[in-house]
């Protein structure tokens, strides 16, 4: 199977000769540049309480089956190997991507699982998106931003258009706060479409927002409730607490809001890792995030000024080559007081940055001021084993955090976990056999 190929036809014959496994339960389409897969995570956590709830996420960090989750846990390995078996050939058959297989074989495993909904992540775009095969009765786009500008367009409006294309007739969509430009393509194509469209701002609101270390307490109102709930999610970040909200809104819109009694303690459900990870390792605090483009970077970075970890904070970073790695180390360097540079064990090969290139970068726009302009040291290896060692070091008493690719926070927490810093099979369990199957990838069809 190839890695990304447009369109939807080849998923659509597999699906068909599969018994449309998508069209047998409800689900919810979910996409958005940042803050898709929390979103996903959040509604799931909410509904699967009651009913039995498929999640499909992507990419996964260190488990194939993290991204097939069914009631809450990974996709049992029998099934998905069962599953499998039915649509290698069919994908085979049509020469189809990896993600479109992966696509395939979640559906049909939710399928025959009997879940009753699924909450489902667009892989990337939408239009053109290997997911976009289903007939949701709710759709989100969570945030518009410049990434995969290879394929989705260099514009806000030209990656608004290519999201905006999960839009179906007469279809909720909630809306995260988009910038204008995209903002104005959305709104046009829903109505071209026929889709309604309920906006965080004005359909509901978010207020009283305060971080922590386990998590994000705020206030949610709505016509549900319009004089606000008060309510936390166990996601650090101000942009947690949107992403939230952007949960709420859609299942206030498609009809699956639980009681206000129930929701406190279904919100406390929700568990999303690499996203401002918190593990104490004894010397250091660890803090993963994978925080992959500029916007992603701004997010962690503001998080961490409101959560103020201890001193000396070392990033540890590795990217994809074709990331825009430059402003999100712009960024990153603003926090910190060193920076550990990498390449991730499990980057395809060749496709990881070239850290002699990333350092000439540094030096040459003298990005080598970090946390209230003293001088950053910047160090390098191309080892992570080594870099991890070292970043330790550097931060002895205080915080690494770990910040990139998916590979790389993937790659550390497997390492954390063999040293005993992440508990076995947290947060995910099951499903060993699946581990490093196949390809992880931040790009994906």
């Amino acid at each position: 199977m190839g890695h990304i190929r447009w369109g939807l036809d080849r998923i659509s014959r597999i699906l068909e000769d599969l018994g449309d496994p998508h069209l047998a339960y409800d689900s919810l389409h979910i996409g958005g540049t940042n803050g898709k897969g929390s979103v996903c995570a959040i509604a799931g956590a909410i509904v699967g309480a009651e009913r039995p709830v498929g999640l499909y996420t992507s990419p996964h960090l260190s488990l194939f089956a993290e991204r097939i989750r069914i009631d809450g846990v990974d996709a049992e390995a029998e099934l998905l190997e069962r599953c499998a078996a039915r649509v290698r050939p069919l994908a085979e058959r049509e020469g189809a991507s990896y993600f479109e297989g992966a696509t395939a074989l979640a559906f049909l495993a939710f399928a025959e699982a009997g879940i009753e909904l699924a909450a489902v992540e667009v892989g990337l775009g939408g239009r053109l998106d290997a997911t976009n095969v289903l007939r949701p009765e709710g759709c989100a786009i969570v945030s518009v931003g410049l990434d995969h500008c290879e394929y989705l367009g260099h514009s806000l409006g030209e990656v608004a258009a290519e999201k905006a294309g999960i839009l179906k007739p007469a279809v909720p969509t909630a809306l995260g706060e988009l910038p204008a430009e995209a903002l104005q393509v959305v709104e046009a194509k829903a109505h071209e479409v026929g889709a309604p469209l309920y906006r965080l701002g004005r359909a509901a609101r978010v207020a009283d927002v305060r971080v922590h270390s386990t998590g994000t307490e705020f206030t949610y109102r709505s016509p549900a409730w319009p004089h606000g709930i008060g309510l936390e999610v166990p996601l650090p970040g101000v942009h947690q607490a949107h992403n939230a909200a952007v949960a709420l809104l859609l299942l206030e819109r498609v009809g699956r809001l639980p009681q206000a009694s129930r929701l406190p303690d279904l919100m406390a459900r929700v568990r999303w890792p690499g996203r401002v990870e918190m593990l104490e390792g004894g010397r250091v605090t660890w803090i993963l995030d994978v925080a992959h483009n500029p916007a992603g970077a701004s997010a962690l970075a503001a998080t961490l000024d409101a959560l103020r970890p201890r001193r000396p904070l070392v990033i540890l970073t590795a990217m994809l080559a074709r990331k825009a790695w430059p402003g999100i180390l712009d960024v990153l360097r603003e926090t910190a007081d060193a920076m550990v540079l990498t390449i991730a064990d499990s980057h395809p090969e060749g496709a990881g940055w070239d850290l002699a290139g990333v350092q000439a970068y540094l030096e040459r726009h003298e990005v080598g001021s970090g946390r209230g302009g003293r001088p950053l040291a910047v160090e390098s290896s191309a080892e992570l084993a080594t870099a991890l060692s070292r970043a330790s070091e550097l931060a002895e008493g205080g915080t690494v955090v770990v910040a990139g690719s998916c590979y790389l926070v993937g790659d550390v927490r497997d390492a954390l976990e063999a040293e005993g810093v992440l508990e076995p099979g947290r947060p995910y369990s099951g499903c060993d056999s699946n581990r490093r199957h196949g390809e992880r990838g931040e790009t994906k069809r």
